[in-house]
C-alpha cells in the first residue's frame, strides 16, 4: 500500500491497451473501488477490445464489451501515482511515461495471448492463463508480492 495506507492511483499500460490492461484496470477497479482510480492505455492501441479478452472476462461477470481502447496522452489528465507496464514491447514508452507523470513505475511481464495461434479453446486457454496472472498480480499487490 502507498504511505497513506490507500492503493495508489494507477496506469496500466500495454502494447495495444485491448487484451492485458484492460484485464489489469478492471481487477484493480474491483479489488480497491473508487479509492484507487485506474485507467489503462496502450502504446499503439487497437481499434476495439480483443474478442477472447471480452470472453474470458465474462466468464467472471465482467462486461468489457463496451471497452474503448485508449492511447497514452487519453490519461494525461489522469491523476497517477503508480505505472505498471504488462508487456516487454511497452516496457520502454511506460517507464519513460512514469518518470514525466512523477509516478512508481512496476514492470509486470504477463505474456500476450494473442500471439498464441492454434485451436479455439487452446487459445481461449492462453487467455485464461493471462487473466488469472493478472488477477493474482492485483490481489498480491501490497503484500510484498507485487
Amino acid at each position: 500500500m502507498s504511505v497513506s495506507g490507500r492503493a495508489p492511483a494507477v496506469v496500466f499500460v500495454c502494447a495495444r491497451n485491448a487484451v492485458r490492461s484492460p484485464m489489469a484496470e478492471t481487477f484493480w477497479r474491483r479489488r480497491f473501488g473508487d479509492d484507487a482510480p485506474a485507467e489503462s492505455c496502450g502504446v499503439e492501441p487497437a481499434p476495439w477490445p480483443d474478442g477472447f479478452m471480452i470472453n474470458v472476462m465474462g466468464e467472471l461477470e465482467l462486461d468489457l464489451s463496451a471497452f474503448e481502447c485508449r492511447d497514452m496522452e487519453a490519461t494525461a489528465d489522469t491523476p497517477v501515482e503508480l505505472v505498471v507496464c504488462l508487456a516487454h514491447e511497452a516496457d520502454a514508452a511506460a517507464s519513460a511515461f512514469a518518470e514525466r507523470r512523477g509516478a512508481a513505475y512496476e514492470f509486470w511481464p504477463i505474456a500476450d495471448p494473442a500471439r498464441v495461434e492454434g485451436q479455439h479453446e487452446r487459445r481461449l486457454d492462453a487467455y485464461r492463463a493471462a487473466r488469472d496472472a493478472i488477477a493474482k498480480r492485483v490481489a498480491d499487490w501490497g503484500a510484498g508480492n507485487s
